[in-house]
């Protein structure tokens, strides 16, 4: 038994989201990471999940005893029944908010887990400040003949394409998540 998971990226339309099947015994800090590969965050920033009032991250970065360790549950004892919701928060500067609904439970395996079967739209740029930002940054990217325009391009690296969703790449970086995570160590927070 699998988990469809659909993740949309709220605030902005049109929406930014991404479907991933993973394991229901998947640890919330593994859900985490998946999150980021998927959506194309760059771990860079703190986290948490909210689900039935209850508020799960990574302990190591909090000072509150009000969370709960997310390497110590599972994503099954919070979700179980097609429907179920959890909202992730990412990046509480800028303030990225996901909805996160168990879409389907299937029994298929899929080629790899996690395993993205779909999604649309790019993900925004990290420290773009939220929504206002990011619409801002759009603006500027479509539009070569803006004074802010070379200013951007170069922070960014070069073009952005807001409608860009390269699943098969999002797949090559799930494929080696395992690689991914054992890289990061315990102290992936860098800012």
């Amino acid at each position: 038994m699998y988990y469809q998971l659909l993740i949309e990226l709220e605030g902005i339309e049109p929406k930014i989201w991404r479907k991933v099947l993973v394991s229901p015994d998947v640890t919330m800090r593994q859900l985490h990471h998946t999150i980021q590969v998927a959506m194309g965050w760059e771990n860079i920033h703190l986290y948490k999940f909210d689900v039935n009032g209850e508020e799960i991250t990574q302990m190591d970065f909090v000072e509150s005893e009000d969370f709960i360790e997310d390497h110590e549950v599972t994503l099954s004892s919070y979700m179980a029944n097609e429907g179920d919701k959890m909202v992730y928060s990412y990046d509480f500067g800028d303030h990225w908010v996901h909805a996160i609904t168990l879409e389907k439970i299937v029994s298929e395996k899929p080629k790899h887990l996690p395993f993205c079967s779909g999604g649309e739209r790019n993900c925004p740029p990290e420290d773009i400040s939220g929504i206002a930002g990011y619409h801002e940054f759009c603006k500027i990217m479509a539009n070569p003949k803006l004074p802010e325009y070379d200013e951007k391009f170069e922070w960014w690296g070069g073009e952005y394409d807001p409608e860009s969703c390269p699943v098969a790449i999002i797949n090559e970086d799930l494929e080696e998540i395992d690689s991914y995570i054992e890289h990061l160590g315990d102290d992936w927070l860098t800012s």
